[in-house]
């Protein structure tokens, strides 16, 4: 009794609600004509006329809970606690669809929001780093010189940020192969010299210092990025 009290309804995606006998089992589903044409659920649970028009593949599991407790008490799921929080489905919390909204803006349980994607949101600051880093650019001058999380859109906004807060390199093959930026005047015309066997346009020798350097063991551990971190151009 204790195990099909408890520990079952913690494998499957019962309703979970106060007083609600929604067991979604193969006797308990929600037809899927109804969910799509009728907005809520007519009849009862079980709908076997499997002659008439009025039956459509049914939806089950996680699609059957979401579809009940939209249709019946109002209530929805956080998909992102449901795809990535370590708990069973049954003791995920319930929401209304506006404590739901407060949920995802939660700054301690909430889920952070990609700028650039947005609505799109992510289930912690690593899913969100993960993404920023894989999906966008991070400038890594800006990281060398201790400013951490300097996220741009695309390439292109981040090539205009190269060309105007640090020492990026004009020539065509360098343009093309992407990235060839320094943190001063002194490297890029070292690397002007030695690559291109150029020197100032302007046939100056004299070199603007311009560099930072991060003092020995400094260390900047990964923080959820601000809206000035996110970089439009």
């Amino acid at each position: 009794d204790v195990y099909n009290r408890v520990v079952t309804p913690l494998c499957g995606y019962a309703c979970g609600m106060e007083g609600c006998c929604f067991v979604n089992t193969g006797d308990s589903y929600v037809n899927e004509r109804d969910v799509n044409e009728n907005g809520k659920r007519c009849g009862g649970n079980n709908n076997k006329t499997e002659n008439t028009r009025e039956v459509k593949r049914r939806l089950t599991g996680i699609k059957a809970l979401k579809a009940h407790l939209r249709m019946e008490h109002g209530m929805t799921l956080c998909d992102l606690c449901v795809d990535n929080k370590r708990n069973f489905v049954y003791n995920l919390q319930r929401f209304t669809p506006q404590g739901l909204k407060k949920h995802e803006n939660d700054k301690q349980e909430g889920h952070p929001l990609c700028e650039f994607c947005r609505p799109k949101r992510f289930y912690d600051i690593v899913k969100l780093h993960e993404h920023l880093n894989k999906e966008h650019y991070k400038c890594h001058i800006c990281e060398k010189q201790g400013r951490p999380n300097q996220f741009f859109k695309d390439y292109k906004m981040l090539e205009k940020h190269f060309d105007r807060d640090h020492f990026m390199c004009h020539d065509a093959q360098c343009l093309a192969a992407r990235f060839v930026v320094f943190e001063n005047e002194i490297d890029l015309r070292a690397h002007e010299q030695g690559v291109h066997g150029t020197t100032r346009r302007d046939g100056g020798t004299k070199i603007k210092l311009e560099f930072r350097v991060r003092r020995e063991g400094e260390h900047i551990e990964q923080v959820l990025p601000t809206g000035e971190d996110f970089q439009f151009g």
